[in-house]
């Protein structure tokens, strides 16, 4: 393959091989979409919907081949098997139609204690030798979602040992690579990467994925919902200087325009447009790309890629919290906590509610659902593997705001000629 200039990190931006900005606007699932002999075809039969979507990656997700035996969902497995002959196949084809691939080491809690381990950093090392200076690919994301123990290897004992193992990834690819950018998944590590910029490394973009419950829609509209997903981006790049890439969202529900988890999905894409945030829509087996085509062309679509106002809010839980431990996932407007003993202290001055659920055999249950106006310091604690809180059990905490205020998340539209242009204000 001929030595071509790739995609680089220049700040918190993502810069072409012109020089010019650019943001990733795609969609993904498994690489091969589970067709068998007859991808080939599967991809002939999508490309349509990929032109109409006017994606210019796709998240082409695979497992690898060493792995442990990749977890089947409805029968299907998570990812299909890394093949260069066949991904080289997918790379041209998608190349022909000025697409370029995400490879996306696709973990779904199946890959037992490869996070950490050297053979993750050796397979890697191999993709990279196969694709370093090739401009069909847009960047490497190391590994989805590396949060439970079971996938982590006896050398992950911290969230901290978890970054400093992506920093070892990372400096092995560039012994074969220096130009490629690497995606991290510092979020299901670290929330906020305050305590870790010391290990973050250059030419690297963040992701984060959302999936809200039906707490989350019974509590907040579609349009809270996106602005909440894409606060944490803005207000970490804002803090960092670093990219970051709504990797994963999209709608599993029936999908229908009066759906609430449909309305989210096109949201959150707005909202991306609108700060400059890569989007990536999921579609799993690849089932959901003609669903989604329903959203294009985009209402509110960036093209020349300007930042809009965002308008912090007046109130977030983070400037509230005096102490704690364990947080698993936070936005200004929500923490979860997942760990026996995660707590966080908070101080007067907000409402917030908090809600206990009971996972069983996968499945989420709310056991304890409480609003309360902080007047003095409040501790709340996520408690499991007790007599009370026998088995999994995890913890969300929601910062209600005052009553009729719920514009400090900026929900004032006016469209512009040639661009969707939104104008936050509290």
């Amino acid at each position: 393959m001929m030595e071509v200039t790739v995609e680089q990190v220049v700040a918190d931006r993502i810069i072409d091989g012109n020089g010019h900005e650019t943001v990733w606007r795609g969609c993904g699932g498994s690489y091969l979409f589970h067709a068998g002999a007859n991808y080939q075809q599967a991809w002939q039969q999508h490309l349509s919907e990929l032109v109409t979507m006017g994606v210019n990656t796709v998240r082409l997700a695979f497992a690898f081949a060493d792995s442990s035996p990749n977890r089947t969902t409805g029968g299907t497995p998570t990812a299909d098997i890394l093949d260069f002959a066949k991904m080289d196949w997918v790379l041209d084809f998608l190349n022909q139609h000025g697409i370029k691939g995400i490879l996306d080491c696709h973990n779904y809690d199946d890959m037992t204690e490869d996070f950490g381990s050297q053979k993750l950093i050796n397979d890697w090392v191999q993709v990279a030798q196969h694709y370093h200076g090739d401009a069909r690919v847009a960047a490497y994301e190391l590994f989805n979602e590396p949060f439970g123990g079971y996938v982590f290897a006896p050398s992950i004992t911290s969230p901290l040992d978890g970054i400093i193992y992506y920093g070892q990834l990372t400096d092995a690819i560039r012994t074969v690579d220096l130009d490629h950018i690497v995606i991290w998944g510092a979020e299901w590590l670290y929330p906020d990467l305050a305590d870790v910029v010391s290990l973050l490394r250059p030419n690297v973009v963040y992701t984060f994925h959302r999936w809200y419950s039906a707490v989350h829609f019974s509590i907040f509209s579609p349009e809270q919902l996106s602005y909440m997903s894409l606060a944490y981006a803005v207000e970490q790049r804002r803090k960092y200087g670093v990219p970051f890439w709504f990797g994963e969202f999209g709608s599993f529900q029936p999908f229908d325009s009066s759906y609430p988890e449909t309305k989210l999905a096109e949201q959150s894409c707005w909202r991306c447009e609108e700060q400059v945030v890569g989007w990536n829509l999921w579609c799993g087996g690849w089932s959901q790309t003609g669903q989604y085509v329903a959203f294009f062309p985009l209402k509110v679509y960036n093209a020349n890629l300007v930042r809009q106002p965002w308008n912090r809010p007046s109130q977030c839980i983070m400037d509230y919290i005096t102490a704690m431990q364990g947080l698993d996932m936070f936005t200004p407007y929500e923490v979860q906590m997942w760990h026996n003993d995660d707590y966080i202290t908070l101080q007067p001055g907000i409402t917030v509610r908090y809600i206990r659920t009971q996972v069983v055999s996968g499945v989420s249950t709310v056991k304890e659902d409480v609003t309360v106006q902080v007047t003095q310091p409040l501790t709340l604690t996520n408690i499991e593997g007790t007599a009370d809180y026998p088995g999994d059990w995890n913890m969300f905490v929601f910062l209600l705001p005052p009553t009729g205020n719920w514009l400090v998340l900026a929900i004032i539209a006016i469209l512009t000629v040639g661009a969707g242009y939104w104008l936050l204000q509290a």
